[in-house]
């Protein structure tokens, strides 16, 4: 364990603003986690945060990392995987090993103990289709315990870690179950059908994420910045009666709309404020050109406003936001 005081956090998470915490605590086994407390921050790979300023809130960052293999059987195998492992990495080392069911979630980034917190998902697939169970620590209960994937409610980015759980779990390793004979899936619009092996999915994954996403580590960002929007059907048909054919999906009882499209048709994809802007080849993404946290919320503010009056729509943005909004 280590004990950090009057931390640069610049480097510490992918958006890049300049902010700095006053103490982090950097844990280095998962027993070292019984030192979390509520009113504590979990810092993972900083991909999904947007620092403000000066974070007066303790923050604890897990970078215990590892993959075991806890079951096995002639169908699937259960992984144990710890928190501080980088997602990619546990993806890469699945498909090596010939295992199915996480290989569309590649090039995600983060680290695996954040992925059950929003429900990871991409080209059809979340977490949510393999995890088994977490474990963590309870700060409420003061002791480590397992919770079954079932009892955590993951839904559409979201789960009891950002509801009725938030502060109270710090998780210290996933478990996955996956499969050593599966089925590709390939029903995700803009995956080819050529794509005939794991190795050849997970490597199509890659060069389409690359395709569309600017990388983090050229142009700041947390990829998608905003939630897809799920709306009524009723206000879908309103808004189709007024704008004509609108992308869109099922989503059980609701419509799910792209919040790319929505950004798009307010002419916010490429533009450029001060040193924020939506890029131009994916308009979710913000990146970050050298602005404060400050700027990103103001930006992203003047994008909300703009989908507000033009369609009625509220977009939520998706990462979570530390410092002044949030900072006791």
């Amino acid at each position: 364990m280590k004990t950090l005081h009057a931390v640069d956090l610049q480097s510490r998470h992918t958006l890049a603003a300049p902010a700095f915490a006053k103490t982090l605590i950097e844990l280095e086994s998962p027993e070292e986690a019984a030192i979390y407390q509520t009113g504590d921050h979990i810092l993972g790979g900083g991909s999904n945060t947007i620092i403000v300023g000066e974070i007066s809130q303790r923050l604890v960052q897990p970078r215990f990392a590892g993959i075991e293999i806890v079951e096995e059987s002639a169908d699937s195998v259960l992984l144990r995987v710890l928190a501080g492992t980088n997602w990619h990495d546990a993806v890469q080392w699945a498909v090596g090993q010939g295992y199915y069911g996480i290989e569309n979630l590649a090039l995600i980034y983060g680290m695996a103990g954040a992925a059950p917190v929003q429900n990871i998902g991409a080209y059809g697939v979340e977490i949510r289709n393999c995890l088994a169970a977490v474990e963590a620590y309870d700060a409420l209960q003061r002791q480590f315990v397992r919770i079954a994937a079932a009892d955590c409610a993951l839904s559409y980015r979201n789960s009891r870690f950002k509801q009725d759980w938030k502060g109270r779990f710090l998780i210290t390793a996933v478990h996955l179950r996956l499969h050593k004979r599966g089925e590709l899936q390939r029903q995700y619009v803009g995956i080819s059908e050529a794509v005939q092996t794991l190795p050849e999915m997970f490597a199509h994954i890659c060069a389409l994420r690359r395709s569309k996403l600017p990388s983090p580590e050229q142009q700041p960002n947390v990829g998608s910045f905003f939630h897809n929007p799920l709306i009524s059907p009723a206000q879908f048909a309103a808004l189709s009666a007024r704008f004509g054919a609108i992308p869109h999906y099922a989503a059980g009882e609701v419509v799910k709309i792209p919040a790319a499209w929505l950004i798009e048709q307010c002419g916010f994809k490429g533009r450029r404020i001060g040193n924020i802007e939506m890029s131009a080849r994916h308009a979710l993404v913000l990146v970050n050109h050298g602005g404060s946290g400050a700027e990103i919320l103001q930006y992203a503010a003047t994008v909300q406003a703009a989908v507000r009056e033009g369609f009625e729509i509220e977009l939520v943005i998706e990462p979570d936001i530390l410092g002044v909004k949030n900072d006791d």
